[in-house]
């Protein structure tokens, strides 16, 4: 309990000055500057303080395995580039899969082999802060610590991000969940630093359902009270189920009446979800931007919303690597096409074979070099895959100079079944695309759910909402195995043995969420074994 204190007493400390400080778009475009100028310089800084001076990780036995020391960095780095310096690595075997990352496996790269401990990854240089987790969505949550500091210059990123959208000066609503899921305080905080804190805050997830930690639980309430005491309007969370979204509709409706439109921070899900709210009760929302993350914003969720009128754009953040990029306001290539924050952030590919069997992909490798980042990433891999290139939009970011791009992202996610697997991409579009035309509903009213229930068994649970209505669930299965069935031999060959021995079953009920209050179309939930 001392140890607490003595963290919230610092953190209060910083919060002063944290608040004190607007973030403004005109200081955000001036700090994305200085930062490419300086790139390289910070990320040699960092690799050597955090890397080889502290010994500390899995980095400095994987760099000397590949024969390089510090001197070899910084001059592979000075005379090429941090991207092409960091693929020459890779190609060393210097690279952290997400198993690795998670410490599932020990790494191992020829007769090299590094046991590693999750706080192997923290940054050595962070301060005692408020921790948080990711919701793990593929595996147990990643504790990390929120920085104030890196907090602070991601306000001024997203300060840019509503200049670039023309949203800066409207109200904003935050749908998100509280501690231990970071998503929702840390753009809390943001929100708070730019001078636009949340109207309302909607937490789709109940404390009592997730029990967090007394101390999560304390946090929560210490950021809000100590903001407020700093003269920062910061609003309680405010928990609304998933039969509730008619709350959230309201309390949009209300600051629309005022004339001047209204943000909304939430998931893809959670924006379809209102959208369709809104189109049931003949209400257009054609002053309402969702700002969306967490999950993929697939195009069937993007046209769901704007089917009433509204505007997605997309921020692509995980707990361990931060913000990674927002999204482009220019010539946009996909309805998630962001703006990698090439100031803080290195982001490679590499073409590997999913764990779902479903074929090569082109994975993301992740480096950091912000001093306060949560994590030290060095050619860390996400999870997820996707499309990256490096072209002019238009847009305000990248006449700033961020130039690269990232689009269709995806993560690994898989199913299996009696040894047959499918790659997610397959299945995301049956979820959300074919069986919404087919038997009616959206996108947020059917999802997949891995369970493993008596003797291990592996059971694929097609959840369909009671939204939804009545459907021929025998149908809804023969539709599922019939596309998964398309294309090649192997596809037809899996598909079969799912129908012969009774894999998929259908369930009427609504989706899960994760403990952070995603909901995703595929979803792994071990039980214990029978």
């Amino acid at each position: 309990m001392f140890r607490q204190m003595t963290t919230y007493g610092r953190f209060a400390f910083g919060l002063r000055r944290f608040l004190g400080e607007p973030a403004t778009a005109e200081r955000g475009r001036a700090l994305i500057q200085q930062r490419l100028r300086d790139r390289n310089s910070d990320f040699l800084a960092l690799v050597k303080g955090a890397v080889y001076s502290s010994g500390r990780g899995p980095y400095v036995p994987l760099l000397r395995m590949a024969g390089c020391e510090y001197a070899d960095l910084e001059r592979m780095v000075r005379s090429h580039g941090i991207e092409p310096t960091l693929e020459r690595l890779r190609a060393e075997g210097v690279y952290i899969t997400i198993d690795e990352f998670k410490c599932r496996y020990p790494i191992v790269r020829g007769t090299t082999t590094v046991e590693c401990t999750p706080n192997d990854f923290d940054n050595p240089f962070l301060t005692a802060g408020l921790q948080a987790s990711s919701s793990g969505s593929r595996s147990p949550g990643t504790v990390t610590t929120l920085s104030l500091e890196r907090v602070g210059y991601v306000a001024f990123c997203q300060a840019v991000a509503y200049s670039a959208h023309g949203l800066l000066g409207r109200p904003v609503l935050l749908w998100m969940p509280t501690l231990p899921s970071a998503a929702g305080m840390v753009l809390l905080l943001e929100l708070s630093k730019m001078g636009v804190p949340p109207v309302r805050w909607f937490s789709p997830v109940a404390s009592s359902a997730i029990r967090p930690a007394l101390s999560k639980r304390l946090a929560t309430l210490y950021v809000v009270y100590a903001g407020r005491l700093l003269g920062a309007s910061i609003p309680a969370p405010e928990y609304v189920g998933g039969d509730q979204v008619h709350v959230v509709l309201a309390s949009l409706r209300q600051i629309l009446e005022a004339g001047h439109g209204c943000v909304v921070h939430c998931s893809p899900s959670s924006a379809a979800r209102l959208a369709h709210e809104a189109r049931t009760e003949g209400v257009t929302l054609t002053d309402v931007t969702f700002v969306t993350g967490g999950e993929p914003l697939t195009p069937a969720k993007a046209a769901e919303i704007g089917a009433v009128g509204a505007h997605a754009v997309g921020l692509y953040a995980s707990t361990e690597v931060g913000t990674i990029g927002f999204g482009c306001a220019g010539s946009a290539t996909a309805c998630d096409d962001i703006h990698v924050l090439e100031s803080s952030h290195a982001v490679i590919q590499y073409e590997r074979s999913t764990p779902f069997g479903g074929g090569p992909v082109q994975s993301l490798l992740f480096t950091s070099f912000h001093d306060r980042a949560a994590k030290i990433l060095l050619n860390v891999e996400s999870g997820d895959y996707g499309v990256l290139e490096s072209r002019e939009c238009g847009c305000e970011f990248g006449s700033l100079g961020l130039k690269r791009h990232l689009h269709s992202i995806r993560s690994f996610d898989k199913l299996t079944g009696e040894g047959m697997t499918f790659v997610g991409t397959d299945l995301v579009r049956i979820i959300e695309e074919v069986l919404p035309q087919q038997f009616g509903g959206t996108s947020i009213d059917y999802q997949m759910v891995e369970t493993e229930g008596v003797g291990g068994r592996t059971r694929l649970d097609v959840l369909v909402s009671p939204d939804v209505g009545t459907v021929d669930e025998d149908a809804v299965v023969r539709q599922v195995l019939q596309q998964l069935a398309r294309g090649s031999d192997t596809n037809r060959m899996m598909a079969e043995m799912w129908r012969e021995k009774n894999v998929l079953r259908v369930k009427r009920e609504r989706p899960h969420l994760t403990a952070g209050g995603k909901l995703l179309p595929l979803h792994i939930m071990k039980t214990t074994r029978g």
